[in-house]
């Protein structure tokens, strides 16, 4: 390194904005083994503590972009889309809206995550039901030539400084910065080589931010270094006050999106779906009409054709057919309990947090990365803030392994629901940009 390590930390700690040559120096030196992880900690704290000005937060997404391979295309940059969700309990929409957007004739290589902590991620999903998500350079340029897109999993040749920085930050208290998270989101969809980019930035209790004006923040400045660095970028906020949906864990969250691609899952659900599908069929296609888009693709969840592409994706990647095709399948857990829980007929709050939570609790999430999972547990019919209960009517289904197992769950979820006397309603989607 030609600048010491030590002196841009300074310079980041006394709260200057550093050069793309400072970040270059340091975070290349980091990959190289030329800076120290003790060095690396004290920069992601001062930049937890002093934040980034939004060129900075671009060149450092730049330079974790560059730090492995990047896919590229033979075809049109701008047709070329991904979406990413910033995670929530129930949030299953990637299984439901690659099929969508393929269906209207949009190019998706689309890179997903894991879970870990209180939320699901979409490749533990696709594992329950047997899909291969780790694929070749070749396998997912011969599935964008035959079918438009793929769900993968990211590989070691793909943003390996997003890795090691990730890994870094867990540790040092630095996950929440918001530079940071917008490098490690942004870098990771510009290696897919896309030219479109759909977000879905959640709030409430059962999100990574808790408030609509700490989303709000982020969305922003997710968009402006998206587009600094190149993407069409759309933005949509949306509420995780409820679950989404009425399932809750790896194989019952696959089933609830097989209805829905049936044209007969919950409505929540299958509304998010379909606008942030729209969202991503208009940055291809900006000349179409919104309404238009969206009436398009609830006719494709209605007359089988979003259910064929999904089943074509699935047969390419290995998933399990015969279980996608008979849903009920997917509910194997041999415990099954109702947590019914008093009060007035009207759920007026959740901390949904804590439903994800009760899903940890069942084993069906991760506490460390390389913690194994129970694909079959979770919580199912799980009633939305502003439901209106009979009496004795459950909140929501424990399917678990077990009777202990089940017994912490229901006094988890219990524990998360509050009933009143009056409706409470949140604004569930929001465009803001």
């Amino acid at each position: 390194m030609n600048l010491l390590p030590q002196e841009i930390i300074r310079r980041k700690r006394d709260g200057l904005a550093l050069s793309s040559h400072e970040l270059a120096e340091f975070f290349q030196g980091f990959l190289r083994g030329e800076v120290a992880d003790y060095q690396m900690g004290a920069m992601l704290m001062a930049v937890t503590l002093r934040g980034m000005v939004p060129q900075e937060t671009s060149d450092l997404t730049k330079i974790m972009r560059d730090s492995g391979r990047q896919l590229s295309w033979p075809y049109p940059r701008h047709q070329i889309v991904d979406k990413h969700s910033t995670g929530g309990i129930g949030d299953k929409t990637s299984l439901i809206i690659l099929p969508l957007v393929l269906c209207e004739g949009v190019k998706v290589p689309m890179m997903a995550g894991r879970g870990l902590g209180h939320t699901g991620g979409t490749l533990d999903k696709l594992e329950a039901v047997g899909w291969t998500v780790y694929l070749t350079e070749e396998q997912i340029a011969a599935q964008m030539a035959t079918l438009g897109g793929c769900i993968m999993g990211q590989t070691e040749q793909v943003v390996p400084l997003d890795r090691k920085l990730y890994a870094m930050r867990d540790v040092t208290a630095t996950v929440e910065s918001i530079p940071l998270i917008v490098g490690s989101i942004l870098s990771k969809k510009l290696a897919e080589g896309i030219g479109g980019l759909v977000l879905d930035v959640k709030h409430g209790t059962g999100a990574f931010m808790a408030t609509r004006d700490a989303a709000y923040e982020l969305a922003q400045q997710l968009a402006t270094v998206g587009r600094s660095c190149g993407l069409s970028v759309h933005c949509t906020l949306s509420d995780m006050n409820s679950p989404l949906g009425t399932h809750a864990g790896n194989a019952l969250e696959v089933a609830e999106c097989c209805e829905v691609l049936s044209g007969r899952g919950p409505e929540d659900t299958t509304e998010l779906s379909i606008h942030l599908a729209a969202e991503m069929v208009r940055l291809a296609m900006p000349s179409r009409d919104g309404d238009e888009i969206r009436a398009k693709l609830r006719g494709h969840l209605l007359d089988g054709t979003a259910w064929r592409k999904f089943l074509q994706v699935a047969e390419a990647q290995n998933g399990d057919l015969d279980l996608l095709q008979d849903p009920k399948r997917l509910y194997k857990a041999p415990v099954k309990k109702a947590v019914v829980v008093s009060g007035g007929p009207f759920v007026s709050t959740i901390d949904t947090r804590q439903l994800g939570l009760a899903v940890l609790a069942l084993g069906g999430g991760r506490r460390l990365v390389n913690d194994r999972i129970n694909p079959w547990v979770g919580l199912t019919g799980l009633k939305r803030v502003g439901a209106r209960l009979d009496r004795d009517e459950p909140v929501a289904i424990v399917h678990a392994a077990d009777e202990s197992t089940a017994a912490v769950a229901v006094n988890m979820v219990g524990q998360a629901y509050k009933l009143g006397e009056q409706a409470t309603a949140h604004v569930f989607i929001e465009d803001i940009t």
